[in-house]
């Protein structure tokens, strides 16, 4: 946490987290538009299963999800 080290104001400390962790505003829709296009181009995949299937279906709704 030496990021937050020498921050006086819970505010500081809170916003430098949000940004390390979630990312800017820029960020955040990038990676929405990056996880709408694997959810819109999602197909099985030769030789896998179902359950891998729909495990790699619930990775991205669930960063989908994340991102609100």
């Amino acid at each position: 946490m030496s990021k937050v080290h020498d921050m006086v104001s819970a505010k500081e400390i809170w916003n430098t987290l949000v940004l390390t962790y979630e990312g800017s505003k820029e960020v955040k829709r990038n990676k929405l538009i990056v996880l709408k296009g694997q959810y819109e181009m999602f197909a099985i995949k030769d030789h896998k299963s179902i359950q891998s299937m729909v495990s790699r279906l619930q990775v991205i709704l669930n960063s989908l999800r994340s991102l609100g």
